[in-house]
């Protein structure tokens, strides 16, 4: 009879599901919104004949839980992880900082404790990788936007992982006190050496063993089992098993038949993921949802524009470009599964509220909806974005990103590549260490400062400068090397794309000033983001945000005033490249001209001739929106004898104008093929 109960249980689950996913479906709305809604369907709280037992449902729901963590330790690669760091690392990075930043200190403001507001930011830190692949499916958008977005989601997974293993342990500890926490971060850290050693000498040569087989069905029953002993292990230690099943999944992936294994599971996974989502549903109790709707709301709005901000901004300083960059910001406006397992972590240990699962659900639900909604828009947004910004900024931003795409696309230089990357590591390492001590430094200062008071008879003013002077004094070599590694990173970028632009000039001089100010403005987003969200719930206030706030002003007043140099030396560069298309009018178009003195870091600006058949015959860049549509820039427009530099936008275009267009390789193919594309013939 047990077994029956369990079984009407699943039926009713997955039948109601079912139904739900599929409307969801025709809804064009991602599945996982239909799961919730079975949950409430089958859930206690609404008056609707189907009744689901909770405790068993949330038994089952593990599963769900265990074997999607599996799968995401199945897909993890570190080479697909560090191929994709060079170009998403920084923007993921600073994304999920700010989210944590911002979801923490929203729950201070709420009143909420220390650990109760971790567990609010790190909630809403990780986006949804299931809402962003139904949303592209229903919404495609351009190769490079879904590279990026899915390098960035890539980046959120190995971060997600770190945060369920971090949340765990200060759940564990029952907050941030600092015997308990370290005592159960270092036990952590002990488990997880031990896990992972004695796995990597056990789980792939099983799994290789029973591969030789050739039994599939063998193959999913060890994979599965040494997954559920993994989970079980990881409990018994006091830790998630969502833990425990990432380690086998990153254990099997280690035999070289993760892929296999993976594709076994699939069926199995999606079954129990989905009864994980209905279980969600069914703890949600639509008065409570009700009576915290205006934190759900508040945080819903937190959650879209600190995605679009923090995704944007780091966007942009990667050198992705404006378009890119936004478009990006708004597809990953949500947040999905990692935020309900690490409420589920808080609230079943106690240290997280009750009401923290219905406000994510709340949020999950809207943002589903409006990730679809603003990405539909966003076009739009970035049009009205590109318009507002003055013209230096723009000019900027379109030079910025071809040089950063010129540096990506050099990886092979040897006497560039390991320079550079000798570099980056010594800044996460100085990072790393900053951090660390300043962390020690406010967990500990308190009680090392009485301990001078009571054991050298210190007066409490005297001790406590002492511990300053002493924690300055350590500090010193470390910030005295993360600035001498952030001139050496940015000095080595800057050669390394302006080394062909002339020696010696005005333009190349501006432009190595400029491009150095962006990557130091990077670093200093890059180190200062992480390290201001990590110190937070230390410091008590907005002292770290304050100061990262002011050294990045600091850096825009400067790098403002350089872009209005780069736009004198844009509008020269215009000038001579306009005489240059007026001296080959006459001659057939030519692939571009190249003479990189002109727009230093810019080895070539291509040529575009307008077709008598051009569709864009008659319109203007502003209503083609070039910019904003495509990421390139029109320098300047030849028109017989007449030459338009620096076009407003408001010139409509005519047959055999010839317009001189900079960007990247894709941006450039977008906008030849948006000025060029024949018009569609008239019905008759």
């Amino acid at each position: 009879m047990h077994g029956a109960t369990f079984v009407t249980d699943l039926a009713m689950v997955l039948g109601v599901a079912a139904l739900t996913s599929v409307l969801a479906r025709l809804l064009r709305q991602p599945t996982i919104l239909g799961y919730l809604i079975a949950g409430l369907i089958v859930g206690p709280y609404i008056p609707i004949p189907l009744f689901a037992d909770a405790e068993r449902v949330q038994a089952l729901a593990e599963f769900g839980v265990i074997l999607v963590m599996f799968a995401i330790g199945l897909e993890f690669r570190i080479a697909k992880f560090l191929r994709v760091l060079p170009f998403a690392g920084l923007t993921g990075l600073v994304q999920i900082s700010f989210l944590l930043w911002c979801g923490f200190s929203l729950g201070r403001l709420l009143g909420w404790g220390t650990v109760e507001s971790l567990f609010l930011g790190t909630g809403i830190a990780i986006s949804s990788t299931m809402v962003v692949s139904r949303v592209f499916d229903q919404r495609p958008v351009s190769e490079d936007i879904r590279q990026f977005v899915l390098g960035v989601l890539i980046i959120q997974d190995v971060v997600a992982i770190a945060l369920i293993a971090a949340m765990t342990a200060v759940a564990a500890g029952g907050g941030l006190a600092q015997e308990e926490l370290a005592a159960v971060v270092g036990q952590l850290g002990v488990v997880l050496i031990a896990m992972l050693g004695l796995g990597l000498l056990v789980f792939p040569r099983v799994v290789r063993a029973v591969a030789r087989l050739e039994s599939s069905e063998i193959l999913v029953v060890v994979s599965v089992g040494l997954c559920f002993g993994t989970a079980l292990l990881a409990e018994k230690f006091g830790y998630s098993v969502a833990l425990g099943a990432f380690i086998a999944g990153l254990l099997v992936s280690e035999s070289g038949r993760g892929g296999d294994v993976e594709r076994l599971i699939e069926p199995l996974r999606d079954i129990f993921a989905a009864t994980f989502f209905v279980s969600i549903g069914m703890t949600v109790d639509p008065s409570e949802v009700w009576s915290n709707l205006p934190i759900s709301l508040v945080v819903f709005a937190v959650v879209v524009l600190a995605q679009l901000l923090s995704v944007s901004l780091a966007g942009i300083i990667s050198g992705h470009g404006l378009r890119r960059a936004m478009m990006s910001g708004l597809s990953l406006g949500q947040i999905g599964e990692f935020g309900f397992i690490l409420a589920a972590i808080g609230i079943s240990a106690g240290a997280a509220p009750g009401s923290l699962q219905p406000i994510l659900v709340t949020v999950a639900v809207l943002t589903a909806f409006t990730t679809s909604l603003l990405l539909g828009m966003g076009d739009r947004i970035v049009r009205q974005t590109d318009r507002l910004l003055p013209k230096r900024l723009q000019h900027l931003l379109s030079l910025y990103e071809d040089w950063l795409e010129r540096f990506r696309g050099r990886p092979a230089e040897v006497r560039v590549g390991k320079p550079v990357h000798r570099a980056l590591r010594a800044l996460a390492f100085d990072a790393v260490a900053i951090t660390g001590l300043l962390a020690i430094s406010l967990l500990w200062r308190p009680r090392a400062s009485q301990w001078l008071v009571e054991s050298l008879n210190l007066p409490v003013r005297e001790a406590r400068w002492g511990i300053e002077l002493a924690l300055v004094l350590l500090l010193l070599p470390f910030l005295y090397a993360l600035f001498r590694n952030t001139l050496s990173l940015s000095r080595l970028v800057g050669d390394s794309i302006l080394a062909r632009s002339a020696a010696g000039s005005s333009a190349a001089g501006i432009a190595v000033r400029t491009l150095r100010g962006m990557v130091t403005l990077g670093v200093l987003i890059g180190v200062g983001a992480p390290m201001t969200a990590l110190l937070r719930p230390l410091t008590g206030g907005f002292y770290g945000a304050a100061l990262l706030a002011g050294l990045g002003a600091a850096l825009v007043v400067f790098l403002w005033r350089s872009a209005g140099a780069m736009e004198r030396e844009f509008q020269s560069g215009a000038e001579q490249i306009a005489e240059m298309l007026a001296r080959q009018s006459g001659q057939e178009e030519p692939e571009s001209l190249n003479d990189p003195t002109l727009l230093p870091g810019l080895d070539s600006v291509v040529q575009v001739r307008i077709p008598p058949s051009a569709q864009s015959i008659g319109k203007s860049l502003s209503q083609l929106e070039v910019r904003a549509r495509t990421g390139a820039t029109v320098l300047a427009i030849q028109r017989g004898e007449a030459k338009l530099l620096l076009p407003t936008g408001r010139e409509s275009l005519q047959p055999g104008d010839t317009l001189a267009v900079i960007g990247t390789g894709d941006s450039i193919a977008r906008a030849r093929q948006m000025l060029t594309e024949a018009a569609p013939p008239e019905s008759a």
